[in-house]
């Protein structure tokens, strides 16, 4: 509620201050350094999470969060107010409790106070700071009448119809599952791809130059002029089945034939560091037909009608699924927004309702059976659905309004000077 006294105002600490250095404001007979500016700047981007926010954008919001603090603060104190040691052990807790909350779990925490170069005591005494101020503050504006505001339902409904449009409207959203069935070619060109590739590789083997095979057997447009060449790779840019075998080779050696979307294919490691890689390839095409396509669109609709007729989809999914990342959790997709969705699964849920199954689909990776497991339309939130929410926001814009005008008339009492307006 009082916005003046955000998260970072902890930082412009004696305590945690480093060597003399330049001025950033003077309010009262209290100095804001640079350092601490910084340190608060900093303490908002990592408490804060992420922040488009430019630096110098920041810098002003926050070098304004602690000139208003101070101001709060030495009117506390020419008004007497004081809070205890209890009320800011207990605000305390709850923030850092507020922001482990925001991490998968405590070692995660920890790692990322260690990024920033903090302990949890660290940032305990930084809290600590901040919560004083705040709870300084909110008696000092409590004991003003500040707090204490009321919003009429006329002024909350007038705000509603006004703007509706923009804060009232619920995105649709959509849970999907899924089973894939991808086009393999038939069993002879599955053979003649593994024929051919142990061919290749029993060349290798007997001394061929793995450049000189490249241009002469690999199916890679790309990389076959260039005798199988990919140049300088980092490993979170490569297809995920060949990172898992380049990190098990050493400089020099040479991989056995392994299955990929396209067919087979053999690697060479020329060299590496912890996360890139140099290496060649030798691509081994397993073409898929027409006939191939026609087969599997007959299986994924054999699949459909099982789905269709009762059976479990999670277990269908289980089964026949060859989408390694969703089979084991029954082709569970995720929830998504309507509006966002890509095609072809965009086209094909616009005319299915929770718990439908789609006939089958072809994307770029097979054919896909979709299931429909809830499906929430785009609407409009009913101001009964948002009053609470609404007077609340209107409340602490007024309180906002209040505190900024009690602010402007406390510092017409105290000097307040930024950095280069000293004078």
């Amino acid at each position: 509620m009082l916005l003046a006294c955000g998260l970072c105002l902890s930082l412009c600490c004696p305590a945690l201050a480093g060597p003399v250095d330049s001025i950033a404001a003077i309010v009262g007979e209290a100095v804001i350094l640079e350092s601490d500016l910084q340190q608060a700047v900093d303490f908002v981007r990592f408490a804060g999470g992420d922040t488009m926010l430019p630096d110098s954008v920041l810098r002003e919001q926050v070098l304004q969060q602690l000139i208003d603090n101070q101001l709060l603060q030495e009117q506390a104190r020419r008004d007497t107010i004081d809070v205890t040691s209890e009320e800011i052990a207990q605000e305390v807790d709850a923030s850092i409790q507020a922001m482990k909350e925001r991490f998968p779990g405590e070692g995660e925490f920890q790692a990322a106070l260690e990024a920033e170069g903090v302990t949890e005591r660290v940032l305990r005494r930084r809290y600590e700071e901040d919560m004083r101020r705040k709870l300084l503050a909110q008696k000092l504006l409590e004991t003003e009448g500040l707090t204490r505001t009321y919003i009429s339902p006329a002024e909350a409904k007038r705000f509603y119809e006004q703007h509706k449009d923009s804060i009232a409207e619920v995105p649709g959203r959509i849970t999907l599952a899924h089973i894939l069935i991808v086009i393999m070619p038939s069993p002879a060109e599955e053979s003649l791809g593994v024929r051919r590739a142990t061919e290749v590789l029993d060349v290798l083997a007997r001394g061929g130059d793995f450049a000189v095979v490249a241009q002469s057997f690999s199916d890679d447009k790309k990389t076959a002029g260039s005798g199988g060449d990919w140049g300088w790779r980092n490993l979170a840019d490569i297809p995920q089945e060949l990172a898992l075998v380049l990190v098990q080779l050493k400089p020099g050696q040479v991989s056995p034939p392994f299955r990929t979307l396209d067919g087979y294919l053999i690697a060479r490691l020329e060299d590496n560091t912890d996360d890139r890689a140099r290496f060649r390839t030798i691509l081994i095409r397993v073409p898929v037909r027409r006939s191939d396509t026609v087969r599997t669109l007959a299986e994924a609709k054999a699949i459909r009608d099982k789905a269709a007729s009762g059976q479990p989809f999670d277990s269908l999914a289980r089964v026949f699924s060859q989408d390694p990342m969703t089979a084991d959790s029954g082709g569970y997709l995720g929830d998504f927004l309507l509006a966002g969705l890509t095609p072809p699964f965009d086209n094909v849920v616009a005319g299915l309702d929770s718990g439908d199954v789609s006939e089958p689909v072809l994307s770029e990776h097979g054919y896909h059976i979709i299931k429909v497991l809830d499906k929430q339309p785009e609407r409009t939130m009913a101001y009964l659905e948002m009053q609470d929410a609404i007077r609340n926001y209107l409340s602490q814009q007024k309180a906002a309004e209040r505190l900024e005008q009690y602010l402007g008339r406390i510092a017409e009492n105290i000097y307040v000077a930024r950095l280069g307006n000293l004078e």
